[in-house]
């Protein structure tokens, strides 16, 4: 179902797109930046419950400094510097966040205009997106795909897909902020969160970028290996902590990197809802929304720190920086080389 969004400053048209299936589950995505906007789940008693932030028009997401729901690419997250060495040219990027990138700084594909594919049933829809060479200060024309999917066990699938015609960085990633109790419903604190991962990555400072290393989470406020509240430990005095305001962190997911694995459950005892997350992708940063800050969302709601958490599923940040091209874990793509990975959210009630 094709609905007007508003229009964007440029006097663009914005069109949103709502999929869904018989067991009440939708969700509703916009043209630009291929953003979820609307992500709808029965609750344990069926009725149904919002579960993700965002705005009522296109002008909020215009606007919009925390990416909510967008599609981020070519590259999620942060680059030191802004910079990458890709066969011994350097090339610049905005630095849009202190000295480093974010998101692929004010070029990112989250404020561009996608194409979308005739709609050939109520389920699933795809979203397509150039980005011009050096457009992000990056080499290559790359293509971008995008294809939302939901099946009949309340799965919603992203699958992503690019390729550039010269070699490049690409790392896409989605940034929904979800609320298990509802949009609007106060924090996630009280959200249990259990993450397949042995290891996360530490940041430097306040900056946000990874050490490089692969920190064992034994032992430390940062194992979520058996369910906690998100909550629990957030506010301890551990710098890692108070360099981000909480938890800012990319997790390194056990198994093999390339097959499809558990990545995390996130639940909300309060709407009985529960999140399971499944990926083939490195791992998974789990923010805890804690720069959302004071602003206005959907029906005119107050969103505030910790209204959402996300999950979002990506190479490790920076790793073009410190990992050799052509290892698996390397977010640079040769040439033609094609870039696909997918991550299913699956709803369920208990």
């Amino acid at each position: 179902m094709k609905r007007g969004f508003g229009k964007t400053s440029k006097g663009e048209e914005v069109s949103s797109y709502t999929i869904s299936n018989a067991s009440g589950m939708s969700a509703t995505i916009i043209d630009m930046g291929a953003t979820i906007v609307k992500l709808e789940v029965p609750d344990k008693d069926g009725n149904i419950r919002d579960v993700i932030l965002g705005y009522d028009d296109a002008e909020g997401y215009e606007k919009g400094s925390t990416y909510f729901g967008a599609i981020i690419g070519r590259n999620a997250n942060r680059m030191a510097n802004g910079r990458v060495v890709i066969d011994g040219v350097t090339y610049q990027m905005d630095q849009n966040d202190n000295d480093n990138n974010l998101h692929s700084g004010l070029n990112g594909v989250d404020k561009k205009i996608w194409t979308v594919l005739p709609m050939t049933n109520n389920s699933s829809v795809t979203f397509i997106c150039k980005s011009n060479d050096m457009e992000q200060g990056l080499p290559g024309n790359v293509t971008m795909t995008v294809t939302y999917e939901i099946s009949d066990d309340n799965t919603l699938s992203i699958t992503y897909d690019a390729v550039s015609d010269k070699k490049t960085v690409i790392n896409m990633t989605n940034h929904m902020y979800l609320n298990l109790k509802g949009h609007y419903k106060g924090d996630i604190e009280d959200h249990l969160l259990t993450l397949d991962a042995s290891c996360y990555n530490p940041v430097i400072d306040s900056e946000s970028i990874p050490t490089g290393e692969n920190a064992p989470v034994e032992g430390t406020v940062f194992d979520f290996r058996t369910p906690k509240q998100i909550g629990q430990d957030i506010n301890e005095d551990v710098d890692q902590l108070k360099f981000v305001g909480g938890y800012d962190h990319n997790y390194v997911i056990d198994g093999t990197v390339g097959k499809m694995r558990h990545f995390a459950t996130v639940y909300s005892e309060e709407s009985g809802i529960q999140l399971d997350l499944f990926s083939d992708q490195t791992g998974t940063q789990f923010y805890s929304g804690n720069f959302v800050g004071e602003q206005l969302g959907k029906g005119g709601f107050a969103y505030h720190k910790r209204s959402g958490l996300c999950l979002e599923p990506q190479y490790i940040p920076n790793s073009m920086n410190f990992i050799a091209e052509g290892e698996e874990m390397s977010p640079i793509f040769d040439a033609q080389e094609k870039y696909h990975t997918v991550s299913l959210y699956k709803f369920s009630v208990k």
